[in-house]
């Protein structure tokens, strides 16, 4: 049996996801649920630790054109390849560490 409420978002709401801090399955798409620190996609099954998560895509759909105009700067080169949800990252990131 399928949940109802399965979202998959793709391009700018996919961005919009990332920066609120949802995970993304790395297998379909599909915003995680977390229970008991454990990410489980409602959609296809899968599971991840919370602590061993990170959102992986190798299309790097989310960091287009469009998505530049948005943030009104160039992201720089280790976050397109990080996938983070950047700008929103900064403060967590080694990256951006003075």
């Amino acid at each position: 049996m399928q949940k109802e409420n399965i979202i998959i978002p793709e391009g700018e709401e996919l961005l919009r996801y990332l920066s609120e801090g949802h995970a993304i399955c790395n297998d379909c798409g599909a915003v995680m649920d977390l229970e008991n620190d454990i990410y489980v996609c409602p959609a296809c099954g899968s599971k991840v630790d919370y602590m061993d998560y990170e959102y992986e895509d190798d299309e790097a759909k989310e960091w287009t054109p469009e998505m530049l105009k948005i943030f009104g700067e160039k992201i720089p080169e280790g976050c397109l390849a990080c996938g983070g949800p950047y700008p929103n990252c900064k403060t967590s990131c080694k990256l951006f560490d003075d």
